[in-house]
């Protein structure tokens, strides 16, 4: 027991090091023997949690203010912050993100130590000897899927980025960027791989780790994205298709036991609740940080049920995000996991892809599931922009405040300018962030910088 603490502590601090910049990423001074992690089952599965765990605490996944949920809600038209305090959230919320701006920065620098992580994973797990080889493919395949779904929120956010496959710090810190597009087929690719290596079966019963539904979750979503209707239908229907996921009853969706999610990432502790109950409720006035715009609450119809079940009421003009309802600490054991995809969207996505193929019968289908489960009635459509706008209005309504869904969906339809009704000095070129600035001096492959900033 005391060896295996002890390596499980060498490959904790093996894959929490890093200096300030991804680029700076070598080979800790203290010579850690990662082979020794990588050749042991239950050290290289740790090494694998500690992965997941750095996603949920920090970077685009995380429920905290710093994750992608509250800077683009906060960035569009889903959340208004209140703080006087100068922090990043408020910065997104004023459009005044600029490329010394410490949250982005973090938010580049996190991200890109998680995928050096899990590149370090691929590197030793390739070259351990202890290992099965049904282990090895899990582990690589995870591995593989989180690459691909960083880079993908990376380029989505800011653009043309370096899609950083290896661990040589000599080649990373020179190592140019690749377009949207780009890196949006590699994504594809790593994910593809992913998939060849994963067990079909979930490698953990509470779904907080990747495995191939999870991977053609995120296929469906970047065919969508890349405008691939028939291959986006066609993965989100095999998520669809899949027993092991049912859609539940609005107050069950972010329970930690619930069906529909597809992938989720654990708290910290047993007892403790997510990073998402703790950021967005509040019960008394003044709300302490943020509050749900108001532009977001008026848009649910009358009878929509998420609004009822979704959204908590302080009083006429004050809202929060009520989708988690624990905060804090709960007696009696963890109730709730962040949810991080769910079988809700895979609808959502069928309904899009179908609109765009004209194909209304498979589109009124996929909505009308949605919006019968929220109380709403049916709707009966046959026309291609009509159908398009009602599944962009319905992706509003149920992915609100989930992992910047409403920024990426107004993007990629060339549409950010409606958030001008509630920010009217909203400039077209805030589609992306900049890049940080310390990256662009340490690296010059890295220029140009965004345009406007």
């Amino acid at each position: 027991m005391k060896k295996y603490i002890k390596y499980l502590v060498c490959g904790s601090l093996y894959f929490t090091m890093g200096c300030s910049d991804f680029l700076d990423v070598e080979t800790p001074k203290n010579q850690i023997d990662t082979q020794m992690v990588f050749n042991d089952e239950r050290t290289a599965h740790a090494a694998m949690m500690n992965v997941y765990a750095s996603m949920r605490n920090t970077g685009f996944l995380s429920g905290n203010r710093e994750g992608i949920g509250s800077l683009l809600g906060a960035y569009t038209d889903e959340l208004e912050v209140v703080t006087p305090q100068s922090i990043g959230v408020r910065y997104f919320y004023e459009l005044n993100v600029q490329p010394n701006n410490s949250t982005v920065k973090n938010l580049w620098d996190n991200t890109y130590k998680q995928i050096y992580m899990v590149n370090q994973m691929i590197v030793g797990i390739n070259n351990a000897e202890g290992l099965t080889a049904e282990t090895k493919n899990q582990l690589i395949g995870e591995s593989l899927g989180i690459r691909g779904i960083l880079h993908f929120y990376l380029s989505q956010t800011f653009g043309a980025v370096p899609y950083v496959t290896g661990i040589d710090y000599q080649v990373n810190k020179k190592i140019g960027k690749q377009g949207e597009a780009q890196v949006l087929q590699l994504a594809v690719a790593d994910l593809m791989q992913a998939h060849l290596l994963l067990e079909t079966g979930a490698p953990s019963d509470d779904k907080t780790r990747i495995n191939t539904t999870v991977v053609n979750a995120f296929l469906a979503r970047m065919y969508l994205y890349q405008q691939n209707w028939v291959k986006a239908s066609e993965y989100a229907q095999l998520v669809i298709d899949d027993s092991r996921f049912q859609m539940e009853p609005l107050a069950s969706v972010f329970l930690k036991g619930n069906t529909s999610a597809i992938w989720q990432l654990k708290p910290e502790l047993e007892g403790r609740n997510t990073l998402e109950g703790e950021n967005y409720i509040f019960t008394a006035l003044p709300a302490p940080v943020m509050k749900l715009n108001n532009a977001l609450v008026n848009v649910f119809e009358t009878g929509d049920l998420r609004k009822s079940v979704w959204i908590g009421t302080v009083d006429a003009e004050n809202h929060y995000a009520f989708k988690y309802k624990q905060r804090g600490m709960t007696a009696g054991g963890t109730l709730e996991y962040s949810v991080i995809v769910r079988l809700e969207e895979m609808y959502l996505i069928k309904a899009e892809a179908a609109a765009q193929m004209s194909d209304f019968d498979t589109c009124n289908a996929m909505l009308n599931t949605l919006r019968l489960r929220a109380g709403l009635p049916a709707l009966d459509m046959s026309d291609k922009t009509t159908a398009v706008d009602a599944v962009l209005n319905e992706r509003r309504r149920e992915l609100f405040c989930e992992l910047g869904h409403r920024f990426y969906d107004l993007k990629r339809y060339g549409k950010l300018d409606a958030v001008k009704d509630v920010k009217p000095s909203w400039q077209p070129f805030y589609n992306l962030l900049p890049l940080p600035l310390n990256e662009l001096t340490l690296n010059p492959n890295l220029l140009p910088q965004n345009e406007g900033y």
